[in-house]
């Protein structure tokens, strides 16, 4: 793959983070104020419902516009997908839970976040979901 393909990629890859986790953002703060505050859920809780929100909008943007798989086929990459999400989900909602007992919620749900796109997201997403699979068929 060429390095124009890849800087591309990541580039993409940025915005649909920045936008999903914007939306993420919005749902975990919503939740915190008034579920939270509110003793219904905890702050995992919160931070895992935010994710999975993020994830569906972050699904949509790398597969149809960043990476632009659309001869990839639907439920093979969604499947993938979803248990990638589902596992940074969870596993951001349990680091964000754990840093929370250390510092400020919100400085928790960052540094999780950052951690868990650095190590995870975009390596999975560019590597595993959205990996364009060259055929092993000729086409003759």
């Amino acid at each position: 793959m060429r390095l124009q393909q890849h800087v591309s990629d990541i580039s993409g890859m940025l915005v649909a983070s920045v936008l999903a986790t914007a939306s993420d953002a919005m749902v975990y703060a919503i939740l915190i104020l008034f579920v939270v505050s509110a003793d219904v859920f905890t702050v995992g809780v919160a931070a895992t419902v935010g994710a999975v929100v993020g994830g569906a909008i972050h699904y949509s943007l790398c597969r149809f516009w960043v990476f632009r798989r659309f001869e990839a086929p639907l439920p093979s990459s969604l499947a993938l997908y979803l248990a990638m999400s589902w596992l940074a989900a969870a596993g951001h909602g349990m680091l964000t839970q754990w840093l929370s007992g250390y510092s400020d919620v919100v400085i928790g749900w960052l540094v999780s976040k950052s951690v868990f796109w650095i190590l995870w997201t975009y390596p999975l997403s560019r590597f595993v979901v959205f990996y364009e699979r060259s055929s092993s068929v000729d086409d003759s």
